[in-house]
């Protein structure tokens, strides 16, 4: 079979409309689903799911995306996974496996191409859940910074940022059973400028699927319950669901936000690079199952009696109920009040960290790693800062008009030509992190990104003919072409 290497990258670089959904209905379908399906089979954990409810729609009306851009964000999403030598190409391999699999249709719409979609199941499960983490950065990066503007968002990966906190309970790879279900990424947001910064935090549950509808709602009613495991302060965080449905006639991308407290920390913007100079240290908090006190809580706040006081033998058939059902209940990762600004400079700290691995410097990045995510890193028989960890940017390159930093691999084409791909981070942004001023960071990434857009229109339009580009708010890009 002969492939066109050329309208391959140009499709990747090619922007199309997805269909987002997010209605009222969908939410109660959701809500019916989470009812009578996950409420039965998960038993007593059911009161630890999240309502849920649509989002307006001028949040999500008329969102455009590329490949280019999906494979972007999830490079970018994966940057965490660095317990091997062989790390930052398969950072590049994040780029290169799934670019035959999306493209524009004849309605402009984003689909999975016919080579994406003719792979057996165990492939299509992998494929779905790794496109699914891509889109659903784009969506829902794309929303928030719409509800917030101003603010620029990253995602963390939660395992990593509870493993900071957490001396139990948080794996390297998630489990499936149901005590230990929880969420795919923390989505912070920053906001530097005008004299004020701040940070929010919302969760982010991914899903995806070449099934049907049905299955997109069965999926969002777990997540429910996904998403209702971290508390910060007794109360839940924010989140948004995502579920992505991959099929050869367009990608449909449902969208639901349980609520939640969002603000973590507000200052003046002289406090932000203090608070992040430094790593805060790690915490010995202990996730576990609910006490009798939060469970009975939950299940006078579930069935609306909270305000009503409790007899004596309601009390007494509220411990018989905990002491039968404990076993099914889920493990919850609860942040005390006072925990508040740790979670937003681990969050923050960790997001700068991932920018920087992205670029392929891991030395500077090293500065913002806390011990405890440093040893997740290492290899069991390594020296302490191994040669491999020690890797920093190695190409610059000109997109458009502005210079990027970062890396670039080459591999070689059949008919002699070369698939070139670069990944990095705008220059002067980069300087700011590695520098340790994730101020000024934050800073110039809302004076650029409104250039982006202009940038990614005319690497198609005014470049080299065979080449897709993205670059994102945060000023991370991604070039893919034949050379």
């Amino acid at each position: 079979m002969h492939l066109d290497f050329s309208a391959l990258v140009r499709e990747l670089g090619t922007p199309s409309k997805l269909i987002v959904s997010s209605t009222p209905e969908l939410a109660e379908e959701v809500e019916k689903e989470a009812r009578e399906r996950v409420g039965p089979k998960r038993g007593a954990s059911y009161l630890y799911r999240k309502p849920v409810y649509a989002i307006p729609a001028n949040l999500f009306a008329g969102i455009e995306s590329s490949p280019a851009e999906v494979l972007r964000e999830l490079g970018l999403a994966t940057t965490f996974v660095t317990a091997s030598p062989f790390a930052d190409i398969a950072r590049h391999w994040a780029h290169v496996r799934y670019c035959a699999t999306l493209r524009s249709n004849r309605k402009q719409i984003l689909a999975l191409t016919q080579a994406g979609s003719d792979i057996v199941h165990h492939h299509k499960v992998a494929q779905s859940e790794q496109l699914g983490i891509g889109l659903a950065l784009v969506v829902a990066k794309r929303i928030l910074e719409r509800k917030y503007p101003g603010w620029l968002f990253s995602s963390v990966d939660v395992d990593v940022a509870l493993a900071t906190g957490f001396i139990e309970g948080v794996g390297l790879v998630r489990q499936k059973n149901r005590a230990t279900m929880r969420p795919d990424y923390f989505l912070v947001g920053r906001r530097a400028g005008g004299g004020n910064s701040g940070c929010k935090v919302y969760i982010l549950e991914c899903k995806g699927t070449h099934g049907n509808a049905y299955h997109s709602k069965r999926q969002l009613a777990t997540a429910s319950l996904q998403v209702g495991s971290i508390e910060v302060g007794a109360r839940t965080l924010p989140s948004l669901m995502v579920a992505s449905r991959l099929s050869t006639t367009g990608v449909s991308i449902d969208v639901l936000d349980p609520p939640g407290e969002d603000d973590l920390w507000d200052g003046e913007s002289e406090e932000f690079d203090a608070l992040l100079s430094e790593d805060p240290g790690p915490r010995n908090w202990a996730s576990g199952k609910p006490t009798f006190e939060q469970f009975y809580a939950r299940q006078r706040e579930f069935l609306g009696v909270g305000e009503f006081q409790p007899s004596e033998a309601e009390l007494e058939a509220a411990h018989t109920e905990y002491e039968a059902s404990v076993g099914e209940l889920p493990v919850i990762f609860q942040i005390p009040e006072d925990g508040k600004k740790w979670l937003f400079r681990i969050l923050a700290r960790n997001a700068a960290h991932s920018v920087l691995r992205f670029a392929g410097d891991n030395t500077s990045a090293s500065q913002f790693a806390s011990p405890r995510t440093a040893d997740l890193q290492r290899l069991p028989l390594d020296d302490p800062a191994p040669d491999w960890q020690t890797f920093t940017v190695s190409s610059e390159s000109n997109i458009d008009s502005h210079r990027f930093v970062g890396v670039k691999y080459s591999m070689p084409l059949p008919n002699g030509a070369s698939l070139e791909i670069f990944r990095g981070v705008e220059k002067g942004m980069y300087e700011s992190l590695r520098e340790g001023r994730v101020s000024a960071y934050v800073r110039r990434a809302h004076q650029l990104r409104d250039s982006w857009a202009s940038v990614t229109a005319g690497a198609g339009a005014n470049g080299p003919r065979h080449q897709a580009v993205s670059v994102g708010s945060d000023g991370t890009g991604l070039r893919i072409r034949v050379v």
